[in-house]
């Protein structure tokens, strides 16, 4: 019986491990990359509306390296640290059409926690400004109300597209000003209530810490293994009493 017991533990604990090691592998942003993006873009490019993305019917297609996008903490809301900002599950890449930046398409985690196509059509200003920049310019930054881009360095902002110069101007912020306007603007609980939590968030709203999902995932898989180890302890016990 001990021995069932613990070939039933192994078992259990093989399959739960065998479960997040393919959700691991299925987490990958540079997957997602390799396996799917081109070909989203060309279900874009295929369709009757393609032009309302700046598409041409060119199937000649590159997207370029994906990167993060941004929320503001609390901390950064309150002015309390420069570096409070948070990482958030939606990735966005330029698209490029005849080598040309045409447009910027996202990926976001499903509820199987892959990868998969998000949308596109954030503006060919934003892919021009993206491709200028790089993806080692900063931290990127999307205000839902105002439907403005930003990138974060170390000490500036720069506006990415058109609304976010509506609100900078032409010129680059300091950190430290960028840092005043978002708490103007959303350090009042009532503002961001009124609008949702995204817009205090940078877009993409809190997200769950990946770490304690996991964290949680394991304690559901210790109290698996405890309530087979109590029955087949239970059943043991009934068999020498009846014997």
């Amino acid at each position: 019986m001990n021995r069932l017991i613990l070939l039933a533990c192994t078992l259990l604990l093989f399959f739960i491990l065998t479960a997040f090691e393919s959700e691991r592998e299925g987490e990958s942003i540079k997957q997602y990359a390799e396996d799917h993006a081109v070909q989203d873009v060309l279900d874009t490019v295929r369709s009757g509306d393609h032009a309302d993305y700046h598409f041409s019917t060119s199937e000649d297609i590159r997207v370029g390296l994906f990167q993060p996008s941004w929320s503001y903490g609390e901390a950064f809301i309150d002015q309390e640290s420069s570096d409070a900002l948070e990482q958030t599950d939606e990735w966005y890449a330029v698209v490029y059409q005849d080598g040309k930046p045409v447009n910027v398409m996202a990926a976001s985690k499903n509820e199987n926690g892959k990868y998969a196509f998000m949308g596109i059509g954030f503006g060919q200003d934003l892919a021009v400004a993206l491709d200028t920049a790089g993806t080692e310019a900063g931290k990127l930054v999307y205000e839902f109300p105002a439907d403005a881009w930003f990138m974060i360095d170390e000490d500036s902002v720069h506006g990415l597209n058109k609304q976010a110069e509506s609100v900078m101007g032409k010129g680059d912020w300091s950190l430290s000003r960028y840092m005043e306007y978002v708490h103007g603007r959303y350090s009042d609980p009532e503002v961001s209530m009124e609008h949702g939590q995204n817009t205090a968030t940078g877009g993409a709203g809190l997200l769950p810490d990946q770490d304690e999902v996991e964290r949680s995932g394991l304690l559901y898989v210790g109290l698996g293994i405890l309530f087979i180890v109590g029955v087949l302890m239970t059943s043991r016990m009934k068999r020498k009493r009846s014997s």
